[in-house]
């Protein structure tokens, strides 16, 4: 396990996650393990894999190869007329100790699914600490199945890791609906809702070594091609939610506009959207944005399930850099989560770690967003609203939200025109 103190102050470029796993494969005993079995592997070999992972060389990317057999469309389990659980955890894959207890706090659902990032540049041995529970991972699997998206830090090690290894113990496990997630990009649906992961993390990286965000990143062409071929937003009027590691738009950090100019082009004018994404480490919630086409999109960035959330300076809402001109400075940022859970080493404020559920039921969705309860081993709902889609006309409504810290000492900070703006009421 991790000491989240490690993390405090960290610089998310490539270089600097690379060089931490460069130094754990140095002082720490050599690994034994794989998602699949047991390594012959000795530590000078296993320090120079890690050395060689040095840079911004991307593994080859995959898709789903026979689309006849398993086309990236996973069908729920559970009949429409019940409630699903699905819960949504981001950053989470760090191995701390706030991450195995997120873990467990998340681990009554039908679907669970990792929107990315595993530290420190998710090759072998750091899936395997967090995603294989025959040595001890913790990740949540889900009664249905689980999925997982592609962040930029899989891609510190290339991403070989997370297509060879995680891939293939992520999909649907109901028998004879058994199929794994083959690439990094899926399409989980009922009736009345389509949750579509989207695969931000392959083109997230900028230069050889990775120093610095990419800003001009896009979904990669298979990936364009299987949205529009296969998954074709506009056959119908189902609820559409889509999830990301990046963020599309931001009060706070830099912007990756790319998907969602091309969302905006291959979708109905005017079509609303629910977009939920991680990377930012912070929960905060936004009211309507326009994509060129007219769709209102419904943001969230769901907070981090493991890593600290650390509240500086930095984590004010500001206009990002490549900030456009049409839009207010912070996005309509509705509200975030700036409340303090702690100090470590009695100065570094510490915040809040969480995770998400989606409960599906016929045309209804409500979000839960939980945190972490001052540590203790029972979540705590902060935040819930409710939506329903209108299957005639596609129409998506906000019914409801409630803060439920409200009134409390430590409240969620609201912005813009209030925490009814969040869902277009």
């Amino acid at each position: 396990m991790k000491d989240k103190r490690k993390f405090i102050g960290m610089n998310k470029s490539s270089i600097v996650s690379q060089l931490k796993s460069v130094w754990d494969s140095i002082v720490h005993p050599k690994p034994d393990y794989d998602m699949h079995a047991l390594v012959e592997e000795n530590k000078i070999a296993w320090i120079i894999r890690n050395i060689a992972n040095l840079g911004n060389s991307h593994f080859t990317y995959q898709s789903y190869p026979k689309p006849e057999l398993n086309n990236g469309i996973f069908k729920m389990q559970n009949p429409s007329s019940k409630s699903t659980a699905i819960a949504l955890l981001s950053d989470w894959a760090s191995d701390t100790a706030e991450s195995h207890l997120i873990a467990r706090q998340a681990s009554d659902n039908d679907y669970s699914i990792h929107l990315g990032d595993t530290y420190y540049v998710g090759n072998k041995k750091e899936i395997a600490d967090n995603f294989n529970t025959d040595y001890g991972g913790t990740w949540p699997y889900g009664k249905q199945g689980s999925f997982a998206l592609l962040g930029n830090h899989e891609m510190y090690s290339s991403g070989r890791s997370y297509f060879q290894q995680l891939l293939p113990y992520m999909g649907n496990f109901v028998k004879e609906h058994d199929k794994p997630q083959q690439a990094s990009f899926f399409c989980l649906e009922n009736e009345f809702w389509r949750i579509i992961g989207l695969d931000t993390g392959y083109y997230s990286l900028k230069g050889i070594l990775g120093i610095g965000p990419n800003l001009k990143l896009d979904l990669p062409d298979e990936h364009k091609d299987w949205l529009e071929k296969t998954v074709r937003l506009n056959d119908d009027n189902r609820g559409i939610i889509f999830l990301s590691h990046h963020q599309c738009f931001s009060a706070f950090e830099d912007e990756f506009p790319n998907p969602g100019k091309y969302i905006s082009s291959i979708m109905k004018p005017g079509r609303d959207i629910l977009w939920l994404w991680g990377h930012e480490h912070w929960f905060s919630v936004y009211g309507a944005n326009k994509l060129e086409n007219g769709s209102n999109v419904y943001a969230r960035c769901v907070g981090n399930s493991g890593m600290p959330v650390e509240l500086n300076a930095k984590k004010k809402p500001k206009a990002p850099k490549n900030t456009d001109a049409s839009h207010a400075f912070n996005r309509n940022l509705t509200l975030f989560d700036g409340r303090l859970r702690e100090k470590m080493d009695d100065d570094i404020p510490i915040g809040y770690n969480g995770f998400c559920m989606l409960n599906v039921q016929d045309n209804k969705l409500r979000i839960d967003y939980y945190d972490d309860n001052d540590k203790k081993e029972d979540r705590r709902k902060i935040l819930q609203e409710e939506w329903a889609v209108d299957l005639a006309t596609g129409k998506l409504s906000g019914i409801d939200i409630v803060d439920f810290t409200e009134g409390a000492a430590k409240k969620l900070t609201v912005f813009s025109k209030g925490i009814r703006n969040a869902i277009g009421g």
